[in-house]
C-alpha cells in the first residue's frame, strides 16, 4: 500500500470515530459554534421574549449546549409543541437526543437560548418547578421492591392520599395491563415488563411535560409496537417527546411530529410522513432509510461526474455550478454486487461498524457502504451502480444540490 493509502487509512479512523457515514467531520449548517451573542443577552431582551413563550405550549429557541473543551452537546436547537402534541427526536448515539431532554428538564444547565413551558421560563428554573417527568433509557427501578411500591412511589413522595393512590394504581394497572403482576418483585420481571413498568410510574403523575428517551433499544420490534399502543390509549392529552435512534422506532411511536437530530443539529423539524424533506441531507436520508445506503465521493466537473478517477454523464441538474465536490447516494437496491452496472468498484474494507456500514479507500477518500453479510476488515468487494441513480449532495455542507 502507497504511502497515500496509509494517510487515508489514518482520516477513516478520524471519521468513524463519531461513526459518520460520510467523509469529514463537516457540519451540517456554517454555524457550528455556539452563539456567543445568544448566551450575552440581557435581561430585558429575555424579559420581552417571554411573552412570545405564552404563545406555545413548548417553546425552544437557540437552544446550546457545549461542554468544557468545547464539545457541542446541542447547537442552536429549535422547535415548539401544542398542548397534548407528541413528538419524537431521532438520531445516531451521541447526536444529541438526550441532551435536549436532559436540559428541558433541569438536569444539565445551557449555554445559550431559551426555554418556555405553559408560559413559564424555564432557563433557571429549579427541577422541582418545571413539573417534567423524565424516564431516561436505565429505567432507574429498584430490583428488590414491588411493582405497585415501584408505581406509586412519585404519588407517596408528594404525600398524596391512600385512596387516591389506589384509584390512579388500579387505573394505571389496567391501562398497562399489568394488574397480575403488582405483588411480584421487579428483579424477576423481563425487560419488556420493566419498560412498562416504568413507563407506567412516570404516567401515573399528572405533568406539564413528559419526556421518555430511548428506552426502545432493548426491545423487539413487536413488544415496541404493543407498548405503542398502549401509550396511544394512557397519552392522548399528554405533552410528550420521545427520543429513538431510529427512524423505523419512530414511526411505531404513533407520533406526527419529527424532529431530527446529527453531529449535534436538527437537520429537520416537521411530518414524520413527510419523506421528501428527509433526503434534503446525508443525515436525514441515512436515518430514513436506517443507514442502508451507500455513499460515494465524486468530484463535479459541469454536469459530469468524476468517479475513482473515471468521468461519467450525471443526467441531472445541479441548483448551482459552484459545487466542485460531492458525495453520491444510493440506496442499496440500486447496488449490484459485481460489474453489470455503469461503475464498477473494487475496494478494501477498513472498518465495520455496528450497524453493519463498511468504510472504503477509493482513490484516497472514505465511500460507505451497507453490508449484509459475513465480511471483515481487509475484505475487497466489489459492486457496481448506475450513476444517474445517485443523490448527489455537497461534500462539504451534505445537502443535497441535484434536483
Amino acid at each position: 500500500m502507497s504511502a497515500n493509502k496509509k494517510v487515508v487509512s489514518s482520516k477513516v479512523k478520524n471519521n468513524i470515530k463519531n461513526d459518520n457515514i460520510c467523509f469529514n467531520n463537516a457540519k451540517l449548517t456554517d454555524n457550528t459554534n455556539v452563539n456567543n451573542d445568544m448566551a450575552s443577552k440581557n435581561a430585558t431582551e429575555i424579559e420581552d421574549n417571554k411573552d412570545i413563550g405564552k404563545q406555545n405550549f413548548l417553546l425552544v429557541r437557540h437552544l446550546s449546549k457545549t461542554y468544557i473543551g468545547g464539545y457541542s452537546g446541542i447547537n442552536e436547537i429549535s422547535f415548539e409543541m401544542n398542548v397534548g402534541e407528541k413528538m419524537v427526536i431521532v438520531g445516531d448515539y451521541s447526536s444529541g437526543k438526550t441532551t435536549i431532554l436532559s436540559v428541558l428538564a433541569g438536569l444539565e444547565s445551557i449555554s445559550s437560548g431559551e426555554m418556555y413551558l405553559n408560559g413559564k421560563f424555564l432557563n433557571n428554573a429549579k427541577i422541582k418547578d418545571r413539573n417534567i417527568g423524565y424516564l431516561d433509557k436505565k429505567l432507574q427501578l429498584d430490583g428488590t421492591k414491588k411493582v405497585k411500591d415501584i408505581i406509586c412511589y412519585p404519588l407517596k413522595l408528594r404525600k398524596i392520599d391512600n385512596n387516591t393512590i389506589a384509584e390512579k394504581l388500579a387505573y394505571i394497572a389496567n391501562a398497562f395491563e399489568i394488574s397480575g403482576m403488582l405483588s411480584k418483585k421487579v428483579i424477576k420481571l423481563t425487560t419488556y415488563q420493566k419498560t412498562i413498568i416504568a413507563l407506567a410510574r412516570l404516567l401515573i403523575c399528572d405533568r406539564d411535560l413528559y419526556l421518555i428517551d430511548d428506552i426502545f433499544d432493548n426491545l423487539t420490534s413487536a413488544e415496541i409496537e404493543k407498548i405503542a399502543k398502549i401509550l396511544s390509549k394512557v397519552i392522548v392529552s399528554k405533552t410528550i417527546i420521545f427520543a429513538a435512534s431510529s427512524y423505523e422506532t419512530a414511526q411505531k411511536l404513533q407520533t406526527d411530529k419529527l424532529l431530527m437530530l446529527a453531529y449535534s443539529t436538527m437537520v429537520y423539524c416537521g411530518n414524520i410522513h413527510n419523506k421528501e424533506n428527509f433526503e434534503k441531507t446525508i443525515a436525514g436520508y441515512k436515518l430514513f432509510k436506517n443507514k442502508k445506503i451507500c455513499c460515494i465521493p465524486a468530484f463535479i466537473n459541469g454536469d459530469k461526474l468524476i468517479i475513482d478517477g473515471k468521468q461519467y454523464d450525471y443526467g441531472k441538474q445541479l441548483v448551482s455550478g459552484v459545487f466542485n465536490k460531492g458525495v453520491l447516494l444510493f440506496d442499496m437496491d440500486n447496488i449490484s454486487f459485481d460489474s453489470s452496472k455503469n461503475v464498477a468498484v473494487c475496494a478494501e474494507i477498513y472498518y465495520i461498524n455496528k450497524d453493519k456500514v463498511a468504510y472504503l479507500d477509493i482513490n484516497s477518500y472514505v465511500a460507505t457502504i451497507y453490508l449484509d453479510g459475513n465480511f471483515k476488515i481487509g475484505d475487497k468487494i466489489n459492486f457496481s451502480f448506475n450513476q444517474e441513480d445517485g443523490i448527489l449532495y455537497d461534500f462539504e455542507s451534505e445537502r443535497k444540490i441535484s434536483t
